[in-house]
């Protein structure tokens, strides 16, 4: 199975339709709720991209924990379809910023996304494993949403602009860019490496009389 047929079939998968739905229909809400009749001025961009950069960062640590046992084959196709959520939530990006006129350049939110949701989903994957260490694994589902409260009021108490989705979304921040690569990288490395290794021992023992 090539990884686009298994990033596609974790995609079809119940878990992550019902998220997809929950996460598309949010964003529908913000901006039936945010766009403005009688011609008054769009402000509905303000709203709306922080709205989807917070809801992407917790899906995506939400996966990342829940998939932290899973093989690695597992984990790269559940990171895969998390990127879908970024994909199908472009639409709602675009139409409000055209509506908008923010400052911030077009391609800021176009790609921080991608990368800041696969950074937040390694973040998952390794705050699942120090619960693990720490025997907390219980109370991973409360773990998740008070990490990235906690990071974002460190952000917002120490002035920085680290771990805060939601000023990240509204500005060019580049520590934050620079912290996101980063973590993505680390992360890719990390995922990739265990099927590395897994395959060269299959090729061994293939090879093996």
């Amino acid at each position: 199975m090539t990884a686009l047929s298994a990033v596609a079939r974790r995609a079809r998968c119940p878990d992550v339709l019902q998220a997809l739905a929950l996460f598309l229909a949010a964003l529908l809400f913000v901006l039936a709720v945010r766009w403005p009749g009688g011609g008054g001025a769009n402000e509905t961009w303000f709203a709306l991209a922080p709205t989807r950069a917070a809801l992407l960062a917790l899906i995506a640590m939400g996966f990342g924990a829940a998939e932290a046992r899973e093989p690695p084959a597992r984990r790269r196709a559940t990171a895969g379809a998390v990127l879908v959520f970024v994909v199908a939530s472009v639409p709602f990006e675009v139409a409000s910023y055209a509506a908008s006129y923010p400052a911030v350049p077009l391609w800021w939110p176009s790609v921080l996304p991608f990368i800041e949701t696969f950074a937040y989903f390694c973040l998952g994957t390794a705050l699942a494993r120090a619960a693990a260490l720490a025997r907390l694994d219980a109370f991973l589902t409360l773990l998740v949403p008070l990490t990235l409260i906690a990071a974002t009021w460190l952000d917002v108490r120490l002035g920085l602009d680290l771990l805060n989705p939601l000023t990240s979304s509204q500005s060019v921040a580049w520590p934050h860019a620079l912290l996101m690569v980063a973590l993505a990288v680390a992360g890719a490395v990390w995922l990739a490496w265990p099927g590395r290794r897994a395959a060269a021992t299959d090729g061994e023992g293939a090879s093996a009389p």
